[in-house]
């Protein structure tokens, strides 16, 4: 079993998270209107992604972070922060370890972070995810998210040939 603690920001400052994923495809976007839909669209062969950031990072206007522990081992952690000029709390990070995956980790991290947004009296949760993180987008789904936008050219001039589109979505708490 494992228990959930807040992160303090004095120990856990710049504490690098690898991200590291397979996928076996992209989403693409279908437009109608005011609406567009997800369609997959597999890889010829598994692809594997890996990425790093750092916890309390100088963008976020008053990150808060919480980890989950097994045995006093960190196994996973939810970051995010209340965007005051638009009321929505921003997920910044949430990563769980590769050997605990699949045990509800995730899931209770998510929760973890909307108690924290219900907290700041936010309006929604939102984060932001790649198109080609199948597992990911799959699981935001699952929990109630929904696509809001996309930014074609985020990373790169080629995101869209790479199928590597960042992805805005959202969950309404009011």
């Amino acid at each position: 079993m494992f228990e959930i603690k807040a992160l303090d920001s004095k120990y856990w400052k710049n504490y690098e998270l690898l991200f590291s994923y397979d996928t076996d495809g992209y989403y693409s976007f279908e437009i109608h209107n005011w609406d567009f839909k997800l369609v997959f669209h597999p890889y010829p062969t598994v692809a594997h992604k890996t990425f790093t950031d750092h916890l309390f990072g100088e963008w976020l206007e008053n990150p808060i972070a919480f980890g989950a522990f097994y045995h006093n081992r960190l196994i996973g952690v939810v970051e995010g922060s209340l965007e005051s000029w638009n009321n929505r709390f921003r997920i910044a990070n949430l990563l769980v370890w590769d050997d605990f995956r699949n045990q509800g980790i995730g899931k209770t991290l998510i929760q973890k972070a909307e108690e924290a947004a219900k907290n700041s009296n936010a309006r929604m949760l939102v984060l932001e995810t790649q198109t080609c993180n199948r597992k990911a987008v799959d699981f935001y789904l699952a929990m109630g998210f929904r696509p809001i936008g996309f930014d074609l050219f985020c990373y790169t001039n080629s995101d869209p040939d790479s199928g590597e589109v960042r992805l805005e979505m959202a969950k309404p708490l009011i």
